[in-house]
């Protein structure tokens, strides 16, 4: 595969800063031996690729900084929020990142459904947790995928979000990589805790 679409089998849980936290950890599991399903990671830095070559780099930092100095008034950061989607959107997808993506997908299989998922490079770092403030979507077939794509990578300005930057002093530029893994059609579903999520303490100890 081109260098900006990788296996989960070819990242860990020290490959946070390009797969994100969801694809490290999924890669992680997969190089366990568990059985997880297939897909691929769009890492970071096809976002930073197209954000570059599509020209709207320098422009996102500033709009950034405008949106990060709005948080606080809602309707001028709607706005701000507004600008910078629509300069990634205006970006769009590098042309090698867009055929490897969609020859990732094909090996997965024919028509399949995927879920497209955002894996913020800040997911996992401490003091933070910007999971579940990304885009994710879900039964997404194959003349959607680059679409979803972009959208993934354009959730990193909801207000929501930046919000939450300016609320934690994150002024750096951020990146985002992406998730596509297969779908799989379950009966039934849950989350198994080894630890309070809120306070690290394991049951019995």
């Amino acid at each position: 595969m081109a260098r900006y679409v990788v296996d989960f089998d070819a990242v860990g849980r020290n490959d946070t800063a390009v797969a994100g936290g969801k694809g490290a950890n999924l890669g992680e599991l997969t190089r366990a031996g568990l059985p997880v399903p297939p897909g691929f990671v769009v890492i970071a830095d096809a976002y930073l690729a197209s954000m570059e070559q599509g020209g709207v780099r320098e422009d996102l930092r500033a709009a950034l900084d405008a949106a990060l100095a709005a948080a606080g008034h809602p309707a001028e950061l709607a706005g701000a929020c507004d600008r910078l989607q629509g300069l990634v959107r205006k970006a769009g997808v590098l042309q090698d990142i867009h055929d490897a993506v969609l020859d990732a997908y094909r090996s997965l299989g024919p028509e399949v459904r995927v879920a497209v998922r955002s894996s913020a490079t800040s997911e996992d770092a401490s003091g933070t947790s910007f999971a579940g403030m990304n885009a994710t979507f879900t039964n997404v077939t194959a003349d959607q995928v680059i679409e979803r794509l972009q959208d993934c990578w354009a959730s990193l300005f909801t207000p929501r979000v930046v919000v939450y930057r300016a609320s934690r002093h994150i002024d750096e530029e951020p990146a985002i990589a992406v998730v596509i893994q297969h779908m799989v059609d379950s009966e039934r579903s849950g989350v198994a805790f080894t630890a309070d999520p809120s306070t690290g303490n394991r049951a019995g100890s």
